[in-house]
């Protein structure tokens, strides 16, 4: 896991109220799925709306060339409910990027640390909620 990677993402992103919070349960594996509890039940509250744009479906050949279109590099940093992508970085062309749009887990996958990034919320019923976030 990459702490200050993912403290850039928490600063930027997440209202301030929840920032400390957040980070600190960020730092304990037990207690890192909150993240995404926070992110599908409360979104609205959770996140600071400034810096988010409601997506519609968007396919996987044109999410990342989207994401290159704002800035992003070649490698990403994962931050994903599946404990098995959770905390790494991936290369953006990845085919782990594929699953993890495909999986229906939340997750978010950050191009450019606390400037850049892409969140995709659980699938429940019918798609899941998608938001670019950008500073």
């Amino acid at each position: 896991m990459d702490i200050n990677h993912e403290e850039k993402i928490i600063r930027s992103f997440i209202e301030k109220r929840l920032q400390d919070r957040v980070l600190f349960e960020l730092s304990k594996q037990k207690y890192r799925e909150k993240l995404y509890w926070r992110l599908t039940n409360y979104f609205e509250t959770t996140v600071n709306q400034r810096y988010i744009q409601k997506m519609e479906f968007i396919d996987i050949t044109k999410l990342v060339p989207l994401l290159k279109s704002e800035g992003a590099t070649t490698d990403c940093y994962v931050l994903s409910y599946d404990q098995d992508y959770d905390g790494k970085y991936y290369s953006l062309n990845d085919d782990v990027i594929k699953k993890l749009i495909c999986n229906g887990m939340p997750f978010i996958i950050s191009c450019i640390p606390g400037k850049l990034a892409y969140f995709q919320g659980e699938r429940e019923l019918g798609e899941p909620v998608r938001y670019l976030f950008k500073k």
